[in-house]
C-alpha cells in the first residue's frame, strides 16, 4: 500500500487520530519537495506561529462571556457579562475566539471533562473594562470577580473536521489526477500540478467557488483574548 492509501484510509477512520495522517502527509510533502504542503501540514502540526498566517476555519470562533459577579449582597454564577456599548472591534474580540493550536493539542482538549464547553479565563485588565462598562449602565454596586470566554467543545470538532475532510479531499483529487497507484518518484515532478490541486481543495475550500493556481512550490498565535 502505498504512502497516500495509508493518508486516506486513516483519514476515513474518525476513530484515528488526526494527527498521525499529518505526519505522514509531512513525510509526503518532503519526499516530493513540495514546500507549501510542507509549510501547512508543519502548522498544523505545531501550531500557526502568526495569526495572520491563520486558516479561515480557525478564526473567530463565536464564544460566550460569563463570569461570577457580585452585585450588592447577590451573588451570580456563571452569568452572561454584557458587551454592549464597547467599541465595536474590542466586543468582535471578546465575543471571537482563534484557534492557532496544534492538532494533537485541539484533540486533548476534547478528552477534558467540562461538561462540553471550555473556559478561557480573561486577563484581569480587561475584566475591569468589562465592570467599569457594565456599572456605566446604572450599576454602580456591581463588581464581576472573574470572567471567562465559553467555547462549546464542538467548535474544536469542527475545526479538526475540517483539516480532516480538507486533507482527504487533497488526497483523493491527487489519487484522481495521477492514479491510485502513483509513486513518489513521479509525484516530484508534478509539484506544478500538486500546489494547483491544494489550493483548490485545502487553501482556497470556503465555499467561494475561486482557486488559484501560483505555478510554482513558494508559500503564496495564541488564543485571542
Amino acid at each position: 500500500m502505498n504512502l497516500i492509501s495509508q493518508i486516506v484510509n486513516e483519514l476515513i477512520d474518525d476513530k484515528s487520530s488526526l494527527n498521525g495522517a499529518l505526519l505522514k502527509t509531512k513525510v509526503l510533502a518532503s519526499r516530493i519537495g513540495n514546500q507549501q504542503l510542507l509549510k501547512w501540514t508543519n502548522a498544523e502540526l505545531s501550531g500557526y506561529n502568526n495569526l495572520d498566517d491563520l486558516p479561515e476555519y480557525r478564526k473567530n470562533i463565536w464564544n460566550a462571556l460569563k463570569g461570577n459577579v457580585l452585585n450588592g449582597n447577590m451573588k451570580y454564577t456563571d452569568y452572561e457579562i454584557p458587551t454592549m456599548n464597547l467599541d465595536n472591534e474590542f466586543e468582535e474580540s471578546l465575543r471571537n475566539t482563534n484557534f492557532p493550536d496544534s492538532i494533537s493539542a485541539l484533540e486533548s482538549l476534547l478528552q477534558l471533562d467540562g461538561g462540553g464547553h471550555l473556559g478561557t479565563p480573561l486577563r484581569r485588565e480587561i475584566v475591569h473594562m468589562l465592570e467599569e462598562n457594565w456599572k456605566a449602565m446604572g450599576n454602580p454596586y456591581l463588581s464581576i470577580i472573574s470572567c471567562n470566554k465559553i467555547i462549546s467543545q464542538s467548535s474544536i470538532v469542527a475545526i479538526i473536521s475540517s483539516v480532516r475532510s480538507k486533507l482527504l479531499d487533497f488526497m483523493l483529487a491527487i489519487e484522481t489526477e495521477f492514479g491510485e497507484s502513483v509513486e513518489i518518484k513521479d509525484l516530484k515532478s508534478k509539484n506544478d500540478e500538486i500546489t494547483s490541486i491544494m489550493h483548490q481543495t485545502i487553501i482556497n475550500n470556503n465555499g467561494d467557488g475561486n482557486s488559484i493556481n501560483t505555478g510554482n512550490n513558494n508559500s503564496s498565535s495564541n488564543h485571542q483574548k
